[in-house]
């Protein structure tokens, strides 16, 4: 009887030990596909994280969060901030009573200067895909930004931030775009002053469909999260309205904080234009420059305003093509009167894009000029 009751209770311990085994050999259940992810890359290991601005706007984005949810989506932020910590991707999740918790995905190597690399960038791309596949995905840009331009001064020892400063590090224009994924993302929102030129909506025109950005600089807190998020939340992503959230933010304050200016940019007509802007230089003559807007905060002048430059080298006919392709590219842009009160935007001119003229920065910024997309497509087309 004793020898029957240690048979049984040997099988009864084999199939126990055998389910076990069969489970651990199954598959891992893949994650739900979500409706859209948008990541934030926030590279706050600058100013802008010393004076807590990368934590104030996280603070939006859990209001916005708890009173609105997510509507399906999913939030992702890969942040490094200025206290020198380890960078992480984590997601931000509703919690219990209304709560919004940050749970980590990933961690990274503390390198300095690495979240402003081809190979972290992509890494995280890529890991924000694994952890949150989803039908459509966003991507803002958060961080100090001076556009394609390596500097905005003639000092040779100014910061220099294309996109992004990571302990002083910088990520140029081209190497920003080799590091995004060609047709992942719908949508590229650039939270960074002077992100909004034709150059780099041209870069990145691979990259995404639609492109936000400010053509001037802006005061450090950006885009207010607490109203946006939830329309790039919405069943079809609101990119309008962030961006005319954000101008209406700015719009209604005072003194030298009423400061914005941006716009939406319709990728797919990037080609054309360029074709055209590129027959406009081959049949025009150079023109003067003191009356154009010009969006440079200090006197160094070489970010003139995009649609007022070619036309003002266009004949009848180029003009009237050029106006029918900008109309279908820029989808919407506002501007306040003036930036920091120091800037006066001539809303006349006010294209929502800025550009470069050849030889007005020459050095460091006409040489890396030359390299980009868009001077090869419209100053290299012979006609």
């Amino acid at each position: 009887m004793k020898m029957k009751i240690i048979n049984i209770t040997l099988l009864l311990i084999a199939m126990c030990l055998a389910m076990t085994a069969c489970q651990s050999d199954e598959p891992d259940q893949p994650a739900k596909v979500a409706k859209r992810t948008v990541l934030v890359y926030m590279v706050a290991s600058n100013s802008l994280g010393s004076n807590e601005r990368d934590q104030l706007d996280l603070n939006e984005m859990d209001n916005a969060i708890e009173r609105e949810g997510l509507n399906g989506c999913r939030w992702l932020v890969y942040r490094v901030g200025p206290e020198g910590g380890q960078p992480e991707l984590f997601e931000l999740k509703e919690g219990k009573r209304g709560k919004v918790v940050h749970e980590t995905l990933e961690a990274y190597d503390a390198t300095s200067g690495a979240s402003v690399t081809v190979e972290r960038m992509s890494q995280v791309i890529a890991d924000a895909k694994l952890h949150a596949p989803a039908q459509d995905y966003g991507l803002i840009l958060w961080s100090h930004g001076t556009g394609w331009a390596p500097t905005l001064t003639t000092r040779s020892d100014a910061p220099r931030r294309v996109f992004g400063e990571d302990n002083g590090a910088t990520m140029p224009l081209d190497e920003l775009a080799r590091a995004i994924p060609e047709g992942m993302f719908s949508w590229i929102y650039a939270d960074a002053c002077y992100m909004g030129a034709i150059e780099v909506a041209y870069q990145l025109r691979n990259c995404c469909r639609y492109f936000v950005g400010y053509p001037t600089e802006i005061p450090g807190r950006g885009m207010p999260y607490d109203l946006t998020l939830p329309l790039l939340c919405a069943d079809q992503p609101d990119l309008i309205g962030a961006c005319r959230e954000t101008y209406d933010y700015y719009d209604i304050q005072t003194g030298a904080y009423r400061t914005f200016a941006g716009a939406v940019v319709d990728c797919s007509h990037l080609d054309e234009l360029a074709d055209v802007c590129a027959h406009i230089l081959q049949t025009s003559t150079p023109v003067p420059l003191d009356g154009l807007q010009c969006y440079n905060l200090n006197s160094y002048r070489f970010l003139f305003d995009f649609m007022q430059y070619y036309l003002s080298l266009a004949d009848a006919d180029s003009a009237q093509r050029l106006q029918h392709l900008y109309d279908q590219t820029v989808l919407y842009r506002a501007a306040t009167p003036t930036i920091f009160n120091r800037l006066i935007i001539n809303l006349d001119h006010f294209s929502g894009l800025s550009t470069y003229v050849l030889n007005t920065s020459p050095g460091v910024n006409d040489d890396y000029y030359r390299t980009l997309d868009w001077f090869k497509a419209v100053y290299n087309t012979p006609y």
